[in-house]
């Protein structure tokens, strides 16, 4: 495993990051398998959040048994005010059973409301730096246009952004100012939320991208095997490969929702976003969570659409968003079957 700096954060990070995220629909003993083959591959970072479940009280039981001096652990919390922010880095810490967190991001900056939320509240995530609680300082971006935004402020050491073959966008627009202002660059979605099913050409894409760490969500110790091997072969994607890709970027990208929101809102009260990422939520979460969770409000709410299509007039992406609400809407109610 090779490892790289992970920009002015001077972390020294794998290649290959280990998402928190699919550990959620597993045992404890089936988790810490999964982390314990990771590390065993040469793995070192290890990215979650305080909303994922409980995927930190398993990453603290496994790291009971293994060499935390050696791991590199991330979480995360979204922005909302300073008593939230506070609990949230205590409890993580009690979660994981750790002294300290080595980087703690704000999660999902998606909005202009959010971006000024974290800005004010960034002392706070200094205060807790100099108690000793966490490390560095970085944040998670959904929406393109908000990167270079955060990216300006010259405060984050890290940015965590949406990047696969099928959407491209945000390595487009704001690598260049990244690489820059030596802010490290970590991926999330390379799997384009269960859009991409071949391991081999998801990952084989980020081989071109020697400075970015793309988070690997895995469920059996197997599937992270396979990918640690697509970067200890290091073979670029051939040109079959390449119009593989290709293909499938057509054939996929008006069906990925990047989560931009200029859908909303509906007129209608549809709560369109984040309707149209379902099934992305569907392919990682625990199944029971999500069909009688806050989901079933959000699903329900689709019985209030008229077909209008002013939600795809407004989509910069000329997404089929009524089709893709159809669709998610249709599997809720698959899922949920199973339950009855």
């Amino acid at each position: 495993m090779k490892y790289i700096r992970l920009g002015k954060s001077e972390l020294n990070v794998s290649r290959i990051g280990f998402g928190g995220i699919p550990i959620m629909r597993v045992s404890d003993l089936e988790a810490e398998k999964c982390l314990q083959t990771a590390i065993d591959l040469g793995i070192n970072y290890i990215d979650t959040a305080t909303d994922y479940g409980d995927s930190e009280e398993k990453i603290g039981k496994a790291l009971k048994k293994l060499d935390r001096d050696k791991l590199v652990i991330a979480t995360k919390s979204p922005p909302k005010d300073i008593a939230h922010l506070e609990k949230c880095i205590d409890q993580s810490l009690k979660r994981m059973q750790i002294d300290e967190i080595d980087l703690y991001q704000f999660h999902c900056i998606n909005n202009e409301d959010v971006l000024k939320r974290a800005i004010d509240l960034v002392p706070i995530l200094e205060k807790a730096r100099d108690k000793g609680k966490i490390k560095h300082i970085g944040a998670t971006v959904h929406g393109v246009e908000f990167i270079n935004k955060v990216l300006d402020l010259d405060v984050f050491e890290t940015i965590m952004i949406a990047l696969n073959f099928i959407v491209r966008e945000a390595a487009e627009v704001a690598l260049p100012n990244a690489r820059k202002k030596d802010v490290g660059i970590i991926a999330m979605k390379p799997m384009a939320g269960g859009h991409i099913d071949d391991a081999n050409l998801a990952f084989k894409y980020f081989l071109d991208f020697e400075d970015i760490v793309p988070l690997v969500g895995i469920e059996k110790p197997e599937e992270i095997k396979q990918i640690v091997q697509i970067y200890e072969d290091n073979i670029p994607a051939n040109e079959k490969e390449l119009r593989l890709m290709e293909k499938i970027r057509n054939e996929q990208g008006d069906r990925f929702c990047r989560r931009c929101e200029y859908c909303m809102p509906c007129e209608h009260g549809v709560k369109i976003f984040p309707m149209t990422i379902f099934h992305s939520f569907a392919a990682r979460f625990p199944t029971k969570d999500l069909v009688f969770g806050n989901w079933v409000d959000i699903i329900e709410s689709y019985a209030k659409c008229i077909q209008c299509g002013e939600c795809e007039k407004k989509c910069p992406y000329n997404l089929e968003i009524r089709e893709i609400l159809k669709e998610n809407s249709a599997y809720f109610k698959e899922l949920q079957s199973q339950f009855s």
